[in-house]
């Protein structure tokens, strides 16, 4: 029992420390509320820029220190292997890439079941999940929160050829999240080819930004 109520207060201070501004809750992404959206398209940033921690400089502080406590408990208990390995993970949890993973897997197990959804990745290049759009179903929230889960950032911000294969992707709904400015275009001509692209279609683009 003693341990158990050693880990409690590390465990709730790992919880406090790795959430971002905005929570984590079911159906909703960085406060978007998507629960009863008949289809959305999550256009999200994958360059080497969001491996870098965001949060305040409290946040940050109390994820290092509960990543120290937390490996350093461990290894107290003769774990050493398994308190290295806690330390890097909670640690990791302050980059952007995983918070934002945290988000979407969450935003998608609370999507109406029979919406619609895609996911298109951009880093130096653009990728779509899927061909076309992906019905809601047990099944697809579980293929995709498990390929999420494993995503990793590298690269450059090709955000304007992204934005366009979002607008194009069959949905009237978009949710756009970068942390930094374009390297494929200028932050002008992105919003012109957006007007451009969505005159006529009403096509909703909302946008969420990470870190600085």
């Amino acid at each position: 029992m003693k341990r158990i109520f050693a880990l409690a207060p590390l465990l709730l201070l790992v919880g406090c420390a790795a959430e971002a501004t905005i929570s984590v809750k079911t159906g909703f992404f960085f406060g978007h509320d998507l629960r009863k959206t008949e289809s959305v398209v999550y256009v999200l940033d994958l360059s080497g820029s969001m491996r870098e921690q965001s949060g305040s400089v409290v946040e940050q502080a109390g994820t290092g220190f509960a990543a120290k406590a937390t490996g350093s408990l461990f290894r107290g208990f003769g774990a050493g292997a398994v308190g290295n390995a806690a330390e890097e993970r909670i640690k990791k949890l302050q980059q952007k890439i995983e918070k934002v993973k945290a988000h979407l897997i969450a935003c998608l197990n609370g999507l109406p079941q029979g919406s619609t959804f895609n996911v298109v990745l951009f880093s130096d290049g653009v990728q779509k999940l899927a061909p076309g759009l992906i019905e809601v179903n047990t099944a697809s929230v579980a293929l995709v929160s498990a390929f999420v889960s494993k995503l990793e950032a590298r690269g450059s911000t090709s955000l304007g050829a992204a934005l366009e294969a979002g607008l194009y992707a069959g949905s009237r709904n978009i949710v756009v999240l970068t942390d930094g400015l374009p390297t494929d275009s200028s932050p002008e001509a992105i919003l012109a080819r957006v007007r451009q692209i969505n005159a006529g279609h009403a096509i909703a683009v909302s946008t969420v930004g990470v870190g600085g």
